[in-house]
């Protein structure tokens, strides 16, 4: 159902663990405290794609009085007596994804001057065009959704944009209305990527540009599967049958057609893919077994035995948190940073593309999320070229002003990747970096300080960079 502020998220399928209680969390939440008996619980995302469900808001009751006030305002003659429903759901593939577009474009501009004639005295005015050339390149998020099943019957290929505010619940046989079929998911994720990329050449042979080549790509898509309920209702009129297809959430009719097509929902028996269920499990340190804080966080230092705790595992991570020293600010506040190593391959071509980091070994990429990408590559850049000239020490504890690391490592490279083809990009190199992927020597998490100034935040210890104030507010 369509929540009234449009707050995101999906109601986990399983109790507590310690208390049995039902739990509630938003989408993009990985770590919760029980509402019921106070555990700190963190929920696990499985490797295979998960499955969710919306809600039906319609039923069989109220679908025949939205079909004809359909009908009446098309002034078609209302349904009769004999009616059939068939309640369906129907598995869309959700993707979210990171688009870079490139679009080379030229822009004539006029310039108007003073004439002169031979004598040096104006002659009257002068207009004069030329001709500049403009390179935008942006990196935005991209999330779309495609029907998963077939299309014997003319469901729409799209949700749209409903999965971002709609509320969805772990699709599970407890959570099937009886009423309801469910046609299976056989599009594979394999399919959904080649369509992807197919559609990007499409937008890039449809996107001429005016000099050189406009580029869409798309990086690290992630999908889940989303069943949204339909009503598919006959209605004979004479002896011409009708069919409608009814949104369940909305009760709109989306199609009205008189050419029925053979297809039994019922017996259906076309296998489907299989998906990746949640889990759940205490949040605590593996150390001495006390609760880990419940903000969200991909690292933790243990309150009880000063243990780092990282929820993620790669064997090029050092196993200590670092920090600038503080400017002695009253109102700094401590950001994390995600430090990566070059390999030597890579150090040359990569300090050469980031320019500004000559001196630096390292690619530095914020451990915060930004809404804006382009703004992360631009701090992205800075703090790489800042990272050779920051003082950095071991820390052993988190204190209240160190915000959480909200981005994970595993989406930090993968946002390197991107980062680096931008750049590339955006220098006109021929080379593509876009096949490498991006594998640093070592990885590190360190802190840096940084305070408001106006409508900015500035780092504490340069007093050189600076990101936009309303990106983490």
């Amino acid at each position: 159902m369509i929540t009234p502020n449009k707050k995101s998220g999906f109601y986990i399928g399983v109790s507590c663990p310690g208390c049995g209680g039902e739990l509630e969390v938003q989408s993009d939440f990985f770590v919760l405290a029980c509402t019921h008996c106070g555990s700190s619980l963190r929920i696990i995302m499985p490797g295979t794609p998960p499955a969710y469900m919306i809600k039906s808001a319609e039923n069989k009751r109220t679908i025949r009085f939205q079909i004809d006030r359909y009908l009446k305002k098309n002034s078609m003659p209302l349904t009769s007596s004999q009616f059939e429903i068939k309640s369906v759901y129907t598995p869309y593939w959700k993707i979210d994804a990171v688009v870079l577009k490139v679009r080379n474009t030229i822009i004539e501009h006029m310039r108007v001057g003073d004439e002169y004639n031979n004598y040096g005295y104006g002659g009257g005015e002068q207009t004069t065009t030329y001709e500049q050339k403009i390179t935008d390149i942006r990196l935005v998020p991209f999330t779309i959704t495609q029907i998963a099943t077939e299309r014997k019957i003319q469901f729409p290929f799209s949700l749209g944009m409903r999965t971002e505010y709609i509320k969805m619940i772990p699709f599970a046989d407890e959570n099937i209305d009886d009423e309801f079929e469910c046609l299976p998911a056989i599009k594979e994720w394999s399919q959904v990527i080649d369509d992807l990329d197919n559609n990007a050449s499409s937008v890039n042979e449809l996107s001429a540009a005016d000099f050189g080549i406009n580029k869409t790509e798309i990086f690290h898509p992630v999908g889940s599967i989303v069943y949204f309920p339909y009503f598919v209702v006959e209605s004979p009129h004479g002896e011409q049958m009708r069919q409608f297809i009814v949104d369940g959430i909305s009760g709109r009719v989306l199609k009205y057609s008189t050419e029925l097509l053979d297809y039994d929902i019922e017996k259906n028996e076309t296998p489907g893919i299989e998906f990746g269920e949640l889990g759940i499990e205490f949040h605590r340190c593996p150390n001495c077994g006390e609760d880990l804080p419940s903000r969200q966080s991909f690292v933790y230092i243990c309150d009880n035995c000063q243990e780092l705790v990282l929820l993620e595992k790669y064997s090029f991570v050092e196993n200590q948190i670092f920090s600038a020293p503080s400017g002695g600010n009253p109102n700094d506040r401590m950001f994390p940073f995600w430090s990566m190593k070059l390999s030597g391959e890579h150090q040359e071509k990569i300090r050469k593309m980031f320019g500004g980091i000559y001196n630096s070994d390292r690619l530095v990429l914020p451990g915060f999320k930004l809404p804006n990408f382009e703004a992360m590559f631009r701090l992205s850049k800075r703090m790489s070229a800042a990272a050779a000239k920051l003082d950095l020490s071991p820390i052993e504890k988190l204190e209240r002003h160190f915000m959480p690391v909200n981005l994970s490592l595993t989406e930090a490279l993968t946002l390197a990747e991107v980062l680096i083809y931008r750049d590339s990009i955006g220098k006109g190199m021929k080379q593509s970096f876009r096949e490498a992927k991006f594998s640093p020597e070592q990885a590190s998490l360190f802190y840096a300080p940084f305070h408001p100034e106006s409508y900015f935040y500035v780092d504490s210890v340069l007093g050189a960079v600076t990101f936009e104030k309303n990106l983490v507010e």
